[in-house]
């Protein structure tokens, strides 16, 4: 018996010759009827074109007439011979491109009526020139203008007869595409016809089998492995169903595969190609690396790929970059990670790096991987550097101008200089307020760039908790009362010491506290508290007021942000209080945060590591 590849090339042929018969046809029947519609398109159309030319240009040359009977003759003698020049290469052109006898016939009467109208012209502009105004406009009424009119009739007449021969080639041209479409049709129904034919004895000789064969294949797919296909042919069809009879003894074995570990790897390519960047760390669950782009490699001196499958701790020299890339359980189970830098010194410059980690899971929501992308903020982090250089070296010099202002308003307060009236003594009194909040955004912004710069000196000591907020919140105690606020203090005695510095998580503490009355209303609360969790102690102030908009709590502790109102006001209040919190608590080993829900007051935290005793 011949083989499959023998039936399908002359089934091939068949509908190949049908196919390349009609398109050779087709072809040269629309090669004939491009080759007979174009020199009809063209000639009628040069014919309509040099029409239009000559009115055009016989319009040009009416006007520069008007306005020589009104402006200056010499000008618009110009402009005249200008248009007649465009009117002879006009009418050169018509006469070459004119071939019906009426056309032939409107250009020579054109032409002599069009020399009559030159000499008329000849004679206006003399007239004109003699400085005969008046003769020259009933001139040009009665005797040049009926001859233009007359030249223009004569035109439009050649345009009507351009027309006309349109319509002819236009009748022409649809007899001729009507004769090739009904030929064409004739053609194609008859390869239709053909290749039907041909398909039907194709699909019965070769497609029964294959039929077949897909027909038992589908039923092995919905899990009937004990089908077996019948063998009827002896061509490569037969060969493959004696194959897919011995491929069901085997689909046992396959259909015990793990499906979800195809899926898993599936859908880390995808999320791999949505996500990436540059540089780009790919880690699965274990924390162990599966993919790095060049640029991640560069950036953590990696020189081979050795580093595939390896634990991330293993490769990652440096340790503040093994914390910034691994994960916490709650970082994964929120989906979500910390935000701080990682620094990277290339060529001597130092290069800053903030993670973007984006959690891979599987269809059942546990977690395949982590995709960490280093995004460069070098550029920021200089120009932050600089700002705070900038205001650290702007406050320093204010300082000085400031006790000098501050003393002489003391001197002149106790009358040193001489006695001063109550009215200047209210004056002076503004201005030693004004002094005093000015020292105080001096001292804040001084202290915030130490702390940024690390050069504030943190001495860490065993603290009690509860001396340290009581101590604190002490001074605020009348304003509360003045204001009608209560104040609760609930600080267990038995509560496990922290170290740290004492004047600086005072000043957190009374920070917080002192934002919590600023913001409550009259009759509210605000309650301190602290709670052992873990290995770290959470301190919290929980007031009453108003509440924080959830869009700022996001930068609610950067430097120089305020919540408030267009017509609230805050003297002596810049919006660095909770900056310099956050840094202190920061450098503290701890970390800073805010809860708040609107209208019903906010809570402010932050964390300490507890003192871990001396052994």
């Amino acid at each position: 018996m011949r083989s499959l590849a023998y039936k399908i090339g002359v089934g091939y042929f068949v509908l190949m010759s049908i196919g390349l018969t009609t398109s050779i046809f087709a072809i040269y029947n629309f090669t004939e009827l491009r080759n007979s519609i174009e020199p009809i398109l063209q000639e009628t159309y040069q014919v309509a074109v040099n029409a239009e030319n000559l009115v055009e240009t016989l319009g040009d040359q009416d006007d520069a007439l008007l306005m020589a009977l009104i402006d200056d003759p010499e000008l618009y003698r110009l402009y005249f011979d200008e248009g007649r020049d465009k009117f002879l290469v006009a009418y050169e052109r018509a006469k070459g491109t004119s071939v019906l006898p009426r056309q032939a016939e409107l250009i020579d009467r054109i032409i002599l009526t069009y020399r009559s109208y030159l000499q008329a012209s000849d004679s206006l502009f003399l007239l004109l020139s003699q400085q005969k105004a008046g003769i020259a406009r009933n001139y040009q009424k009665f005797v040049l203008r009926p001859i233009a009119v007359r030249l223009k009739d004569q035109c439009f007449e050649l345009l009507a007869a351009n027309q006309e021969a349109m319509m002819q080639a236009q009748e022409r041209i649809k007899l001729r595409t009507t004769q090739v479409t009904v030929t064409f049709i004739v053609a194609a129904v008859l390869a239709v016809a053909l290749s039907l034919l041909a398909s039907w004895r194709f699909s019965k000789t070769i497609l029964g089998p294959a039929l077949r064969l897909t027909e038992s294949v589908r039923k092995i797919s919905q899990g009937h492995l004990s089908q077996k296909i019948d063998v009827t042919t002896d061509d490569e069809i037969g060969e493959l169903s004696r194959e897919f009879n011995k491929m069901t003894e085997r689909l046992h074995g396959y259909e015990e595969m793990n499906i979800h570990q195809i899926i898993s790897e599936k859908k880390k390519s995808e999320t791999i190609v949505e996500s990436i960047a540059d540089p780009l760390i790919v880690t699965d669950e274990k924390n162990c690396i599966i993919l790095m782009n060049e640029a991640a490699a560069l950036v953590l001196d990696l020189k081979d790929r050795r580093w595939m499958g390896e634990p991330l701790a293993s490769v990652v020299r440096d340790e503040r970059w093994i914390d910034g890339l691994t994960p916490t359980p709650d970082d994964r189970l929120s989906g979500q990670r910390r935000d701080h830098l990682l620094s990277f010194k290339k060529n001597g410059d130092t290069l800053y790096f903030r993670p973007r980690q984006t959690i891979i899971t599987d269809e059942q929501g546990n977690v395949e991987g982590t995709i960490t992308l280093l995004q460069d903020v070098t550029r920021f982090k200089n120009l932050d550097r600089m700002k705070s250089e900038f205001i650290a070296t702007v406050s320093h010099e204010f300082r000085t101008p400031l006790t000098s202002i501050s003393m002489g308003i003391d001197i002149l307060t106790q009358g040193t200089a001489g006695p001063i009236s109550e009215r200047q003594r209210e004056l002076l009194a503004a201005a030693k307020a004004d002094c005093e909040r000015l020292r105080k955004l001096v001292k804040e912004l001084l202290d915030l760039s130490r702390l940024e710069s690390g050069k504030f000196e943190t001495r860490k000591i065993p603290l009690r908790l509860r001396d340290l907020v009581e101590e604190a919140v002490k001074p605020l105690e009348l304003p509360f009362q003045e204001q009608g606020i209560g104040l609760e203090v609930n600080i267990p005695p038995d509560l496990s010491p922290v170290n740290g510095d004492n004047q600086q998580l005072s000043w957190v503490v009374r920070n917080l506290v002192d934002n919590a009355l600023r913001y409550s209303m009259s009759g509210g609360k605000v309650n301190v508290k602290a709670v052992e969790e873990g290995d770290a102690i959470k301190v919290s102030v929980t007031d009453t007021g108003k509440g924080i908009p959830e869009e700022a709590r996001r930068t609610i502790f950067e430097k120089f942000v305020q919540i408030k109102q267009p017509t609230e006001t805050t003297p002596g209040s810049v919006g660095l209080g909770l900056a310099i919190a956050r840094e202190v608590v920061e450098a503290h080993g701890g970390q800073i945060g805010v809860e708040s829900k609107l209208g019903k007051g906010s809570t402010f935290f932050f964390t300490l590591p507890k003192s871990v005793p001396a052994s």
